[in-house]
Formats: C-alpha cells, sequence, structure tokens
C-alpha cells in the first residue's frame, strides 16, 4: 500500500470535496433500507473518511472505517459517529454479524485475496445485511488506469459489472450490478 501512503495528503484534499450532497443522498438511499437509525454500516477500504463521516449524518448511524493505511486514516476526523480501524478486509477485526450494511467505495480492485475479502464481507454483515460496492469498469480508456495501477504495484483487479456480480454470488453474495456515472458501476446485494 505504499502509493496509499504517499499520497494519502492529496486524497484527502480530493476526497473531501468529491463527495456531493446529491451522491451522498444517493449513496445513503441505497443502505438506508439496511441500516436503521442508530445502526452500524462498515466502510471497508474508506480511508479519510470522506464519505464515511457524510454518510453516518444522513443515514444517523455509527460508521466504522477499515482502511490498510494508517496515513489514510489520519485524515478521518474525530467525530462520535466514526471509528477508524488499521486493518485489511481480508482480516477483519470485527465480530460475525456485526454490520447492518457494508460499503465498498472504489476499493475492491485494490484487495490482495478478493475471495477472502467476500467470505470476511459475509461474516461481518448480518444475514439479509446489505453490500454496497462502488467500483469501475476496465474497459475502454479505463485500461490504461489499470495499467498505471500495477505500474504503481497495486493489484488492480478489476471486473467487469457482469463478472463481479458472478464472482459475488459463487460466494453467497447475492446481487445486482448496475451503470453509474460515467465509467463506474455499483453493486447491491444481500448477505
Amino acid at each position: 500500500m505504499g502509493f496509499f501512503a504517499w499520497s494519502a495528503p492529496v486524497f484527502h484534499r480530493v476526497l473531501d470535496r468529491r463527495w456531493t450532497a446529491d451522491d451522498v443522498s444517493a449513496v445513503a438511499a441505497r443502505l438506508r433500507p439496511f441500516v436503521p437509525p442508530g445502526g452500524a454500516l462498515l466502510d471497508v477500504g474508506g480511508g479519510t473518511g470522506a464519505l464515511a463521516l457524510r454518510l453516518a449524518g444522513a443515514l444517523h448511524a455509527q460508521v466504522a472505517i477499515l482502511d490498510p493505511t494508517p496515513q489514510m486514516l489520519a485524515y478521518v476526523p474525530v467525530h462520535p459517529a466514526l471509528q477508524a480501524t488499521l486493518g485489511a478486509a481480508e482480516n477483519m477485526p470485527y465480530a460475525d454479524n456485526a454490520f447492518d450494511a457494508l460499503l465498498v467505495s472504489d476499493a475492491f480492485h485494490h484487495f490482495r485475496d478478493q475471495d477472502r475479502a467476500v467470505r470476511e464481507i459475509v461474516r461481518v454483515v448480518r444475514p439479509g445485511g446489505g453490500v454496497l460496492m462502488l467500483e469501475l469498469d476496465p474497459t475502454g480508456w479505463m485500461r490504461a488506469v489499470v495499467w498505471a495501477e500495477r505500474l504503481l504495484g497495486e493489484p488492480a483487479t478489476f471486473f467487469q459489472p457482469a463478472h463481479l456480480c458472478a464472482f459475488l454470488a459463487e460466494r453467497r453474495l447475492h446481487g445486482e450490478c448496475r451503470p453509474e456515472r460515467g465509467v463506474s458501476y455499483s453493486f447491491l446485494g444481500t448477505v
């Protein structure tokens, strides 16, 4: 995770402005059926906490942020609804069924062992809980991003939408992939 260690200040400045009120409302609307007021959401690969902080307010929920880079977590704001934890998606330090829902935003392709990460996702989200993944489709000009990430030492294991849905379904995480703006797509499913 060397890239994220030295780029944390840039991510902090950029991501604080990335999430518009409309973006946050749209993400919160998709998570709301799973996260009751006072509920618990896990943001895996949540970095600086920019989206987590906004979702905590929109959902009136507690949000745990799990990220493997201490330099990213150093920017998580101190807030009673947030808890930042250093750790990896492949070995989450949480009890079984600890969360009502889980979010992975632009991070799944960075997980070094995606199979193990999905098994952990299924373990820490309560039965009937929601999983929302926001990802990038690696086709078209995004091939250059895949190449650049690999050059920087990142796994860059991107899935096309149909392949991600199939990969997750094989691991007991069923849902639907749909296109979003630009090269983004999302997966929303239940455990």
